[in-house]
């Protein structure tokens, strides 16, 4: 990530302090509750923050540009009605070029830089970079012969699981319908088949945390 700043930034900092003294804490905006996971979406952020902004005269704006390289970048600028500016410039880079995935990863970075430059906090956990993000956390968590399966399963956010997959699916919730229910309601979806294969192995891992379960 690169920063930039105006040559005098005196009157953004004393603003933004005054700023950050009255914003709330975003709260959680979005919540799944087969993953038990919740976040605050960007609507939230931007609830929680602009009236304390716009108090002490400061704005955002975030621009997608696409430089001469081919790549794509998100610039998100800190502005006050001095004319100082903070601005930082973050590479747009998804495991894919597809609409989708820059889409999703986008909106990813889009909350992360926003909060970052004004100084903010949430109360969320993160879920809603999931698709963005699956490929890197698993090549940081995951030995190579197992990334390089699971890898093929993220070729596309809209792909549905395979046979065998759902066949293992079928297999570990054979003796947990309550679980099943979970699953389906948890994705909106009607049937397993209809699992995306980006939420496969998060799915698999929360069933078998929900296994040492007993059934109610």
């Amino acid at each position: 990530m690169n920063n930039f700043k105006s040559e005098q930034i005196n009157e953004l900092a004393s603003a933004l302090a005054k700023a950050q003294n009255e914003m709330l804490v975003a709260g959680t905006g979005s919540d799944n509750p087969f993953f038990k996971s919740k976040y605050a979406d960007y609507a939230t952020i931007v609830r929680a923050s602009r009236p304390a902004l716009c108090k002490h005269g400061l704005s955002i704006t975030q621009i997608l540009n696409e430089g001469d390289d081919g790549v794509h970048r998100l610039i998100t600028m800190l502005m006050h009605a001095s004319g100082q500016n903070l601005s930082s410039t973050v590479k747009i880079a998804p495991l894919k070029q597809d609409p989708q995935s820059l889409g999703s990863y986008t909106t990813y970075m889009k909350r992360y830089a926003y909060m970052a430059i004004v100084g903010m906090t949430s109360t969320s956990d993160d879920d809603d970079g999931e698709a963005a993000m699956v490929g890197y956390r698993d090549a940081k968590h995951t030995p190579q012969s197992a990334y390089d399966q699971r890898n093929k399963l993220k070729e596309n956010v809209h792909e549905k699981i395979s046979l065998d997959q759902l066949s293992q699916l079928e297999h570990i919730l054979r003796d947990r319908p309550d679980i099943a229910e979970l699953v389906l309601r948890g994705l909106g979806i009607e049937t397993l088949d209809q699992m995306p294969k980006v939420k496969y192995i998060t799915a698999v891992d929360r069933i078998n945390t929900l296994r040492q379960t007993p059934a109610q």
